[in-house]
């Protein structure tokens, strides 16, 4: 499994304060079954939550060498969950920013009451100068969740959505579990992540159980298809695939039902 949305990085965010906690992350990363994670700090416009690139790929390479010297295996690109703001076009076009593992997906951030005006526009700017746009957790946006219909704008615009795992297991709440699941027989979702900020609340370490239950709403293919096939084709730069129907089975969810 590959995880496109993490926060990782040491002393960036909400994330890990230290290098030996992104260390611990990374050992329930491989405990999980996971290869290779995209750390993606936070980045806010006119916060101090807006690290810049340089600093991000030291704190890449120095997570790297640590788990080099540890023996461990995970492999770890560079990204950011970028927060909407109308100045993002032309910070993308002169490399302020990063896609994921620093190709031509960006990650950015749904905002949890509702998408801000001109959001049209915005991610059109960024698809003309050759970004693709992977829009992180919005089954978490109030607005999506009260009006799903969005969601067809959304992918009519060429937009891919990424969903939270733990959205599954309600840790998001009703609201987000259900918009899940609607997304899930929508067939619109085109890539899982953990979202993970540490190693005991918001862990990798939850990944296992939620997949086990994402298995059983959307079959097998379909989650190979979301954890490794295009999270492997962002960090290739290249197109994304659509879930294929599911086989019917008792077990999956209806949306809306508990």
């Amino acid at each position: 499994m590959i995880d496109l949305h993490s926060h990782i990085l040491p002393g960036l965010d909400d994330g890990p304060e230290t290098l030996e906690q992104s260390i611990e992350m990374a050992r329930l990363y491989e405990k999980a079954g996971f290869t290779a994670v995209v750390a993606t700090p936070h980045w806010i416009a006119g916060s101090r939550w807006a690290p810049d690139r340089d600093l991000i790929c030291e704190r890449v390479a120095l997570l790297r060498q640590a788990l080099s010297l540890q023996e461990m295996r995970l492999m770890i690109y560079p990204g950011m969950e970028i927060a909407m703001d109308g100045d993002l076009p032309d910070l993308m076009n002169t490399k302020h920013l990063i896609p994921l593992a620093e190709q031509s997906y960006v990650l950015l951030e749904t905002p949890f009451q509702r998408l801000p005006a001109g959001w049209e526009s915005l991610t059109a700017q960024l698809m003309e100068k050759g970004f693709r746009i992977l829009l992180a957790h919005p089954e978490r946006c109030r607005q999506l969740n009260e009006h799903p219909e969005i969601f067809e704008e959304l992918i009519d615009a060429g937009i891919y959505l990424q969903v939270n795992m733990g959205a599954f297991t309600g840790e998001y709440g009703v609201s987000a579990e259900n918009t899940a699941y609607y997304l899930a027989d929508k067939r619109c979702i085109h890539c899982l992540a953990t979202d993970a900020h540490d190693a005991s609340h918001r862990s990798p370490a939850r990944a296992p159980g939620a997949v086990r239950r994402i298995k059983k709403q959307i079959g097998e293919n379909n989650l190979d298809l979301l954890f490794r096939l295009n999270p492997t084709r962002i960090i290739d730069g290249s197109p994304l695939a659509s879930m294929e129907k599911p086989v019917p089975t008792k077990q999956r969810k209806i949306w809306g039902s508990r």
